[in-house]
């Protein structure tokens, strides 16, 4: 068996061969407040590590948010080179992956509100619509359908709770709103959802 592990294409435009060796070995994958010391001092390689360690975090939220695959993948690579380009910024008052997490619903949100995006979606709606009979798991993809069908904020606050297992003082500071607006909105997508 080979020790190889699968990369993204994404990723391993920012892995050197170093830095591919220390995303083979999760646990002894150094903390992200280290890798962006790496990255702040010329190591532009390092950061492919934070790639690889939130590509699928981000693909899952952004993917939540939008309709289309195709736009969630490019949505996802757009974040992840706006945190590259913003990294000299990153202020350390949240964690790395609150920080990103607040970019990927920021690009999404305004993904969401390009006029394009909604015949786009609509479209995408149909396509999909087509393929319900083929799915695997129904009762999943019915979940999904009635989540696409809640407003963005009630959608993320949804994807963030279940699907990310974030905490609500997580949400509310990727949100940038308080506490009691995150549960608020939980409890309103619930409602909607039933």
């Amino acid at each position: 068996m080979s020790d190889e592990v699968y990369v993204s294409s994404f990723a391993r435009a920012f892995l050197g061969r170093a830095a591919l060796i220390k995303a083979k070995a999760p646990n002894d994958s150094p903390a992200d407040e280290d890798i962006i010391d790496l990255v702040a001092s010329g190591d532009t390689e390092a950061f492919g590590i934070l790639v690889r360690r939130y590509e699928n975090f981000v693909f899952t939220l952004v993917r939540g948010l939008v309709i289309s695959e195709e736009q969630a993948r490019d949505i996802s690579q757009e974040v992840f080179l706006r945190a590259y380009r913003a990294l000299r910024r990153f202020e350390r008052k949240s964690s790395f992956k609150t920080w990103l997490y607040r970019i990927a619903y920021n690009s999404s949100m305004s993904h969401l509100k390009r006029k394009d995006d909604n015949i786009e979606s609509m479209q995408d709606l149909n396509v999909e619509k087509e393929q319900e009979n083929s799915v695997p798991h129904p009762a999943k993809y019915l979940l999904r359908r009635l989540i696409d069908k809640l407003n963005p904020e009630l959608k993320a606050v949804v994807i963030f709770h279940y699907y990310d297992d974030l905490k609500y003082e997580e949400i509310a500071e990727i949100l940038d709103c308080p506490l009691g607006t995150v549960k608020v909105r939980l409890f309103r997508a619930k409602h909607e959802l039933k």
